[in-house]
């Protein structure tokens, strides 16, 4: 798995990295094999002023399976990361249960919610 961490008018520190490197190796490392990279954007959104600023970004690029984002927001870059390492695990842990349960019944998945909603009122 590629990892690649930028930041965006945010201090990106030694220890805020490997901090993120660590937490989204154990959160992502069971999935591993599927992943072909993942990339976090780091980003002070208000700059100097404070408040509910920090953001963080993941984008995952799976071998087959296309592109699963997840995003926080908060005042911590840490906590930050927390939260948006742990949306990202279970949106992949949901897109590769949805392809899985696709390949059980001989088709893919509606991806849509309207498609998901005529089947539903089948």
């Amino acid at each position: 798995m590629q990892l690649s961490i930028k930041g965006h008018d945010l201090d990106l520190s030694d220890a805020l990295r490997a901090y993120t490197e660590r937490r989204l190796r154990f959160s992502l490392g069971g999935f591993a094999t599927r992943l072909r990279s993942v990339d976090v954007r780091l980003s002070d959104v208000n700059g100097p002023r404070g408040g509910i600023d920090k953001d963080c970004a993941i984008t995952i690029i799976l071998r087959q399976l296309g592109v699963v984002f997840a995003r926080a927001k908060g005042v911590d870059a840490y906590s930050t990361v927390d939260c948006a390492a742990s949306r990202a695990r279970s949106a992949l842990a949901r897109r590769l249960n949805r392809h899985r349960a696709g390949r059980r019944r001989g088709h893919r998945p509606s991806n849509t919610r309207s498609e998901r909603r005529a089947d539903a009122d089948k």
